[in-house]
């Protein structure tokens, strides 16, 4: 029976019950943080860590005694070893919520977490051999504010234009904020090369700030312009791609009927695979 991870003890996962009173469910007052692990280790986990402890403040939680570095990694690699992922690669997602009671203003503003596991394919990032369509979606809008850029649990627009994208026989969409710019895709961080230049929105665009994101920013030597893209912009692009920490990047073919090719990303790919 696979194993997760509650508060720092280990139990059968279909032993685990929520509260009806739990204020992730009653009001998405939570996030989550999804990691990519191979052999029982999460790469990029510094990058992890600082947004754990960023989204701690943004969302005023407190802080718990044993927050530190080292706590969360241990407990991922025990929980991998337990559930025999550890010569695996696997995906890790750990949620904070914050406690029971309140209403909208909580009792208090202490913690739980809970840590979950599953097995992924590869532990090299695969490049997806057949570009992604992508429509844009513009029913609803994302706006620049600091939980923007947390991986809260209240996904409600993705979860919509990832409907509106299987409905409309796309593989994902592209979300636009208040200002009518291209900001992300509903998995991940946006990328677009345009006449040489790698380009990405900055945060204040209303992104999420990704981890994969921040590994192409900071670790791979790569000039990247922060600027806001526009529709015109992303349809007058030769590359566009997406980044995500679990499926590393995914390469874009067809937006609005323009073919886009994939030559720079390919070498990218290949980059990033070296940091493994």
């Amino acid at each position: 029976m696979p194993k997760i991870c509650y508060n720092g003890q280990f139990i059968d996962k279909t032993k685990f019950f929520l509260s009806v009173s739990n204020r992730a469910f009653k009001y998405g007052d939570s996030f989550f943080e999804t990691i990519k692990c191979v052999d029982a280790y999460p790469l990029f986990w510094e990058e992890h860590y600082f947004r754990i402890a960023g989204s701690f403040v943004i969302l005023k939680f407190s802080t718990p005694d044993f927050f530190n570095i080292e706590y969360f990694k241990d407990l991922i690699h025990e929980l991998l070893i337990l559930n025999k992922l550890s010569k695996s690669s696997s995906r890790v997602r750990i949620s904070f919520f914050r406690n029971d009671g309140g209403y909208y203003l909580p009792n208090d503003n202490s913690i739980s977490f809970v840590i979950e596991t599953d097995v992924l394919k590869s532990k090299k990032y695969i490049l997806n051999h057949e570009g992604l369509i992508f429509g844009i979606y513009k029913e609803n809008l994302l706006y620049n504010n600091y939980i923007s850029r947390l991986k809260s649990n209240n996904k409600i627009l993705n979860i919509i234009a990832s409907i509106y994208a299987k409905e409309h026989h796309f593989d994902d969409v592209l979300l636009l904020n208040n200002k009518h710019n291209v900001v992300e895709s509903t998995f991940g961080n946006l990328f677009i090369i345009s006449n040489g230049d790698i380009i990405t929105p900055p945060v204040e665009e209303g992104c999420v700030d990704g981890v994969m994101r921040k590994v192409l920013i900071d670790r791979l030597e790569l000039k990247i312009n922060l600027k806001p893209i526009s529709i015109s912009d992303l349809l007058n692009a030769e590359e566009v791609f997406i980044s995500n920490v679990i499926r590393g990047i995914q390469w874009c073919s067809l937006i609005n009927n323009k073919k886009l090719s994939n030559k720079f990303t390919i070498s990218l790919n290949q980059k990033l695979n070296k940091l493994i």
